[in-house]
């Protein structure tokens, strides 16, 4: 598997990406031991650099990692252009047109009209006379 400059470059950055979060942990566990107290500032400058070095080596790994799909993309483009075309003779497929065949009004008539059935509606049940108790309180 031949890795290009890309994937060394991708490889690099998380190398410095695990670096820099072994040193900021370092650094915050070494600023915690050396005081007295719970010191606030450090800790919390600890987490801001983490969350900054977090977005930016995810920003780099997804900027290169579009940059690597790229150039294989270009790859695979130039190999499908290298290739030979077809040969002329090959036969290709009869795309039918979409407006192409007998009209609605051909095939209505074509068909058959199937027979109607009576037009009688079907009874409804005779409603009582007066006023009904719907529901009780």
């Amino acid at each position: 598997m031949r890795a290009d400059v890309m994937t060394w470059l991708q490889r690099l950055v998380a190398a410095v990406f695990v670096l820099g979060v072994l040193a900021l942990l370092g650094v915050v566990v070494l600023l915690v031991r050396q005081s007295t107290g719970l010191p606030p500032l450090p800790i919390f400058a600890g987490l801001a650099a983490l969350v900054a070095l977090i977005l930016l080596a995810g920003a780099c790994l997804a900027l290169l990692s579009i940059a690597v799909s790229a150039s294989r993309g270009v790859e695979a483009l130039n190999r499908l252009a290298d290739q030979p075309a077809q040969s002329v003779s090959s036969p290709k497929p009869v795309i039918a047109r979409p407006f192409e065949g007998p009209s609605l009004r051909e095939i209505a008539q074509s068909v058959e009209p199937e027979p109607q059935p009576a037009m009688t509606a079907p009874t409804r049940p005779l409603r009582p006379a007066g006023r009904t108790l719907v529901a009780e309180r």
